[in-house]
This record gives structure tokens, C-alpha cells and sequence, in this order.
């Protein structure tokens, strides 16, 4: 996983080849629109099948067909994982089992509407 991450408002490259194209500097693989550019670490910088975004819609594992933010996986791995540095969280597994990762405390206070889960007690903020 990156962890140095940074955007930028303008980037140039002076010279790049679209792949099969002429010319020397940057190669840009399978350029396509809406592939997400990622670099590979040799000069090359690849136009990535599994991730596309259309300025609307995000899509991992492929194009998102309508949702704003699609997940497809034909790996067996979990689809989503969110958690903090004391792994607490959620996750969606594989089959599409969304589960509450186990709190070692519970917040002082329930947020209404927040669910959690400690010592085998499902709790319910109302």
C-alpha cells in the first residue's frame, strides 16, 4: 500500500510515447479512457484495467456500471476493509458478509444510529 501519497494540479511529462506509437521519454501502456495511470518502476506508466475512474464513478477490478463507487473481485478476497490503527472497523467479506470489526472499548457515548460490537454484545446506538 502507498504511503506517500500526492496530487498535484499540474503534471508534464516533456516526451512520451502512447504504446505502438513513435517518438522516446515516458511509455504510456494501454492507454484507454477512464484507465486510472499507474507507474510500474522501468520509465513506463500503464493505463490500468482494474482500477477506472470517469469523473463520476469509481471502479476497482474493473469499470463501475452505475454505483459511484463499485468493487468487483473474482479473487476470493475480502471486498473492503476499513479500520484504524487499533483495528476496529468494518469489513465486507468475499460472499458479501458485512461484519463490524470487535471493539476493545466501546466510545463513551452510542452515536445515534452507530452499531458495535465488544466482548460478544452487539450494541445499538438509538
Amino acid at each position: 500500500m502507498a504511503s506517500n501519497i500526492r496530487f498535484v494540479d499540474d503534471l508534464k511529462v516533456g516526451a512520451y510515447t502512447v504504446s505502438g506509437g513513435q517518438g522516446g521519454g515516458t511509455v504510456i501502456d494501454n492507454n484507454f479512457n477512464n484507465y486510472v495511470l499507474t507507474a510500474t518502476g522501468n520509465d513506463n506508466i500503464k493505463g490500468n484495467t482494474a482500477l477506472q475512474f470517469d469523473g463520476v464513478n469509481l471502479g476497482i477490478g474493473g469499470p463501475s456500471n452505475g454505483a459511484r463507487f463499485e468493487i468487483n473481485d473474482d479473487t476470493g478476497r475480502d471486498l473492503l476493509l476499513i479500520k484504524n490503527s487499533s483495528n476496529q472497523g468494518i469489513k465486507v467479506t468475499s460472499e458479501g458478509v458485512f461484519q463490524l470489526i470487535k471493539f476493545n472499548t466501546l466510545p463513551g457515548t452510542a452515536p445515534e444510529g452507530g452499531l458495535a460490537i465488544s466482548s460478544n454484545n452487539f450494541y445499538v446506538g438509538l
